[in-house]
């Protein structure tokens, strides 16, 4: 006897994955057509419209050749956001697991790289100069051979991100709103700090779990003079 070692759906199309798990979450209405289309994303994996009786999907070409199951999984995702529901852990975990994987990353980055475009400022700002503190903290705190990355500030005042590393570009932007006469350098001195820890203490991947703020990571944090101070001030921001 022969045993079928194959899911129903392995050979499913995207809209047929994308419509099976619709009708899924929407309790068997069926949608009209789904339609699939593969866009070159660079910081997303996916986006869709419903417009009537009609999805319009777009996947990065990223994850478009990747294994069914990890496009059912975006499915259930990105459908799961439509429907403002939680998605199933088990396809989140599914979907970290494959985008953890090295290779996958490896990719990634390396597409982030000729595809995106990064905005630097460059590290003078109208009030302080990003590339100076930098010098001075890496004598500091660091080795004096930390090579210096890509500085600027944010084209917008951000309250809620005031600084960022972005791996792929090589390159930390700190925000607008840090730029300010009313800044204590003591704040934009942490900010940068933090961000040149991650230069230091790369992401650690395990399995599903992405630690970017690891064990090292924040031993090194407390090392910072004033931080409880600094942590303060930027309260009031």
């Amino acid at each position: 006897m022969q045993v079928q070692t194959t899911l129903p759906w392995a050979e499913e199309t995207n809209e047929g994955i994308f419509q099976r798990v619709y009708c899924e979450l929407s309790r068997g209405r069926k949608l009209a057509r789904v339609d699939f289309r593969v866009k070159p994303y660079v910081n997303t994996m996916g986006k869709l419209h419903l417009r009537g009786d009609v999805l319009e999907v777009a996947v990065s070409d990223l994850i478009a050749g990747a294994p069914a199951t990890v496009r059912e999984a975006l499915a259930w995702i990105l459908l799961c956001k439509l429907f403002r529901r939680k998605a199933p852990a088990h396809w989140v975990l599914h979907y970290r697991q494959f985008m953890n994987r090295r290779e996958v990353r490896r990719t990634h980055q390396a597409v982030r790289q000729s595809r995106g475009r990064k905005y630097v400022s460059g590290p003078r700002g109208e009030y302080f100069d990003l590339g100076e503190i930098f010098d001075q903290l890496r004598d500091k705190y660091f080795e004096p051979l930390m090579a210096k990355p890509q500085l600027g500030w944010s084209r917008r005042p951000s309250r809620w991100l005031l600084g960022h590393f972005d791996h792929a570009h090589n390159a930390i932007i700190l925000s607008k709103l840090l730029d300010g006469p009313d800044v204590p350098k003591l704040a934009v001195d942490y900010i940068l700090y933090h961000e040149m820890l991650h230069l230091k203490h790369p992401v650690e991947h395990r399995g599903s779990r992405r630690r970017v703020h690891t064990t090292a990571f924040r031993e090194d944090e407390r090392l910072f003079e004033g931080l409880k101070e600094a942590k303060e001030m930027l309260k009031q921001l």
